[in-house]
């Protein structure tokens, strides 16, 4: 992609406020491509940038395929919504049933809180504390849950060995999955998260969390979530799991980028203060360096300026720059610093170098 295609992708995300002058700019110098198109596919943004054009006017700036395409996306996330708030609905039913301190994470959440068309999900994350992984597991199963991965279309049963490894390695459960027979989901995946990294670590800001939790209304669903900051901290513990562990590099499934216009999107309107006090938080639960992590990528992604009282050290401005490969015991630190550039690079593996010792 040339830099003007990359600059439109950025613009069709940016939602929240986009700048119509810079998008025509953009579109009357044909760089709404394939490339583009594949990008906003790939990243889950296509039916964003369809409300962006509907909203700037510029429907009919873009080509007949790439107009028709993102449409149709966003038809399908509306309709693919509405079985997933239906199915929200029935799992908090059984979990409130089990009686334990729990709260639905992202999606759960976001799908309604983005305009319609906008965000999808395609599971359901459940937070809770360890001890409680086996009452629930034990409900979920009598709700007609099987542990196991949807693999072509088809379910494949987990082995023994690889619900022992997802609990000691990566903080969550193999996922729970029921045949809903609904139009447009046709299973509900559950993932049961009873850590806030791949180390299975930190249960006290764990726990912090749930004993904070909100009950807000979803349609006609009633849904247990985090509380507004806890939620936001947890969305960047989860991307910056992600961006810093080398399977997920490895994968490209590292900087997916509708998990960055998450964060964007509920920082929207924030002030000098909400970011101090937001601070303050990640500093009580531990999670300052994910925080700066993802400030600093959303504040390149976006232009918004949200490390303007949250500066770095040095130390973790190196730190932000490495990456943990769990099985090799090894460290690696990416040479490009800038995340925009990084977002963009054919392959970020190639971006790292093994740091010594």
């Amino acid at each position: 992609m040339n830099q003007k295609e990359k600059e439109l992708f950025l613009e069709l995300c940016a939602y929240c406020d986009p700048n119509r002058a810079k998008l025509k700019k953009l579109l009357d110098g044909g760089n709404a491509t394939s490339g583009v198109l594949g990008l906003l596919f790939a990243n889950r943004m296509a039916g964003v940038a369809y409300h962006v054009l509907k909203r700037t006017g510029m429907l009919d700036q873009v080509d007949r395929e790439f107009r028709v395409s993102i449409r149709n996306a966003s038809l399908l996330n509306e309709k693919l919504n509405e079985d997933h708030l239906g199915c929200v609905k029935f799992l908090t039913a059984e979990l409130d049933a089990c009686g334990i301190p729990y709260a639905l994470l992202k999606g759960a959440y976001l799908c309604q809180r983005y305009p319609k068309g906008c965000r999808t999900s395609n599971d359901v994350d459940v937070l809770l504390a360890p001890e409680d992984v086996g009452k629930v597991s034990a409900r979920l199963k009598m709700a007609g849950f099987r542990q196991g991965y949807m693999k072509n279309e088809g379910f494949v049963a987990a082995t023994r060995q690889q619900i022992i490894e997802s609990k000691m390695t990566r903080g969550e459960t193999v996922p729970f999955i029921r045949e809903t027979r609904l139009p447009y989901l046709k299973h509900l995946e559950v993932d049961l998260n009873f850590s806030l990294d791949y180390k299975n670590s930190d249960d006290a800001s764990l726990k912090s969390m749930l004993s904070r939790t909100q009950t807000v209304t979803l349609g006609e669903a009633k849904i247990r979530v985090l509380e507004p900051m806890d939620f936001l901290l947890h969305l960047c513990a989860h991307l910056y799991k992600e961006a810093t562990t080398l399977p997920w590099i490895r994968m490209r499934r590292d900087m997916t980028f509708y998990k960055y216009c998450d964060i964007y999107a509920l920082m929207q309107g924030w002030e000098e203060q909400d970011l101090e006090r937001l601070l303050h938080r990640a500093e009580e639960l531990r999670m300052r360096l994910e925080l700066l992590y993802c400030l600093g990528s959303v504040e390149a992604f976006f232009d918004m300026p949200l490390l303007r009282c949250i500066r770095p050290t040095p130390e973790e401005a190196r730190a932000l720059r490495e990456v943990t490969a769990p099985a090799e015991k090894k460290t690696y630190r990416y040479r490009e610093p800038n995340p925009v550039r990084r977002f963009f690079a054919k392959d970020r593996m190639e971006l790292l170098e093994e740091v010594a010792g």
